[in-house]
């Protein structure tokens, strides 16, 4: 056994996740998109989920104005999209427009869907509570959604079909920062009966 450092790197390197595009509407009417990686399901029945999302960053101030928001399902191939959204914009600047990203409505709740993404999570806050730099978000999830190609396939399928970018770890060294991402490889489902 090796005791591990307890910083910011290790923490990522032991809990990575898929990547999200959380999309939020302002007080103002204006859209915001970024990407995260810190959510995950908080309960079956109600269905809720948690993310975490940081107190300065415009995700943080439209979902505690506005009470909604969006977690959309991008695959690998949006890299370059999810990059350019989370450059930090003035407020107000439409990080689905700089990306060259589509919005299109929600069923449920006012923050849009992505168009380039696969599959779509609408919420309605519960609860926020701050932690440190972070502001835990619980959301009743309010509709579910995937594109129409998912509708066929099994769930092993779908998971491969999704294709997600999994973000590992950055390191930031002076003012320059380096991302390390993966994606999901091969997919084996294990079925158990329960006894």
């Amino acid at each position: 056994m090796i005791e591990l450092s307890l910083n910011d790197d290790m923490l990522r390197f032991l809990s990575f996740c898929p990547v999200t595009l959380i999309t939020t509407v302002g007080k103002d009417g204006s859209i915001n998109a970024a990407p995260h990686s810190r959510s995950t399901m908080a309960s079956y029945n109600p269905l809720q989920i948690i993310i975490s999302v940081n107190v300065e960053h415009d995700t943080c101030r439209n979902i505690v104005e506005t009470g909604e928001f969006v977690i959309n399902i991008p695959s690998v191939d949006l890299i370059k999209q999810i990059w350019i959204t989370q450059k930090h914009f003035p407020y107000g600047i439409n990080e689905l427009e700089q990306a060259g990203l589509t919005a299109f409505p929600a069923e449920k709740v006012k923050p849009p869907r992505i168009k380039e993404c696969k599959a779509y999570i609408e919420c309605k806050v519960v609860w926020t509570k701050i932690a440190g730099s972070s502001r835990l978000i619980l959301g009743k999830i309010e509709a579910i959604s995937a594109r129409k190609e998912t509708d066929t396939l099994d769930i092993k399928e779908r998971v491969a079909a999704l294709n997600r970018l999994i973000f590992l770890s950055y390191k930031k060294k002076r003012d320059k920062k380096t991302w390390t991402f993966g994606k999901i490889g091969k997919n084996t489902c294990i079925n158990r009966n329960r006894r």
